[in-house]
C-alpha cells in the first residue's frame, strides 16, 4: 500500500471517528435540550396550575370577604336598631319627667314648696297629688348645682308645665334665693340624647 493510500485511509478513519464523536455530542446535546425543554414545560405547567389555584383562592377570598362584609353590615344594622330601641325605651321611661337646672341647693330645702312656687309662676298649679317623685341627682363636680328630677303622675300634666316653662322666664330670685340666675326647665333626656343635644348646642354656638 502506497503512502498516499495509507494517508487517505488514516484521514478517512479520523473523519469517521470525528463524525461519530460529533454525532454523539450532538445527540447528547439534543437529549439534554429535550430534557431542559421538558423540565421547562413541567415548570410552566406547574406555574400555570399554581396561578389557577391562586386565582381560585382569590375568588374564594373575595367571596368570603363579601359575605363577611354583608354579615358585618347586617350586624351593624342590628346593633343600631337595638341601640335605638334601648334609647327609645330609656326615653319612654322618662315620659313623665322634667329636669330642673339652676336652683341652688339649700341645707334644709323643701322641694315640694319649690315646685308649688314654680307652678304659681307658670300659672299651672302643682300639688303633691301631681307628683310621683322629686329629688336631686348627683352633680358632676362639687362646684356644680345638682339638678332636680321631677316625675309627674301623668304625662299631660308634665307636658302642660313644660309648655308653660318654654314661654316663661324664671330666676332663682323668683324662688326666694338671693342670687338672680336663670332657672331652666327641660324635658328629662336619657344620657345618649342629652349628649347629642349638648353637641348640637355646642356646634350652634361655635357657628355663631
Amino acid at each position: 500500500m502506497s503512502d498516499l493510500t495509507k494517508l487517505r485511509e488514516e484521514i478517512r478513519k479520523e473523519m469517521i471517528e470525528l463524525k461519530s464523536s460529533l454525532e454523539r455530542e450532538l445527540r447528547k446535546e439534543i437529549r439534554d435540550l429535550k430534557n431542559s425543554v421538558s423540565f421547562l414545560n413541567d415548570e410552566v405547567e406547574k406555574i400555570k396550575k399554581e396561578n389557577a389555584d391562586l386565582v381560585g383562592d382569590n375568588k374564594s377570598l373575595r367571596s368570603a370577604n363579601e359575605q363577611l362584609r354583608t354579615e358585618c353590615e347586617a350586624f351593624k344594622k342590628q346593633i343600631s336598631q337595638q341601640e335605638h330601641r334601648i334609647i327609645a325605651s330609656e326615653q319612654h321611661s322618662r315620659k313623665c319627667n322634667l329636669e330642673i337646672k339652676g336652683i341652688p341647693k339649700l341645707a334644709e330645702e323643701d322641694l315640694g314648696n319649690t315646685l308649688h312656687r314654680i307652678g304659681g309662676l307658670l300659672n299651672v298649679p302643682v300639688t303633691k297629688d301631681d307628683v310621683e317623685k322629686c329629688h336631686r341627682v348627683p352633680a358632676k363636680n362639687a362646684s356644680s348645682i345638682p339638678n332636680i328630677i321631677l316625675q309627674f303622675r301623668s304625662r299631660s300634666k308634665r307636658d302642660l308645665v313644660l309648655q308653660k316653662a318654654k314661654k316663661t322666664r324664671i330666676s332663682t330670685q323668683d324662688l326666694g334665693h338671693v342670687s338672680n340666675t336663670p332657672v331652666f326647665i327641660n324635658e328629662h333626656l336619657c344620657p345618649v340624647l342629652k349628649q347629642l343635644f349638648g353637641a348640637a348646642i355646642a356646634k350652634k354656638k361655635a357657628a355663631n
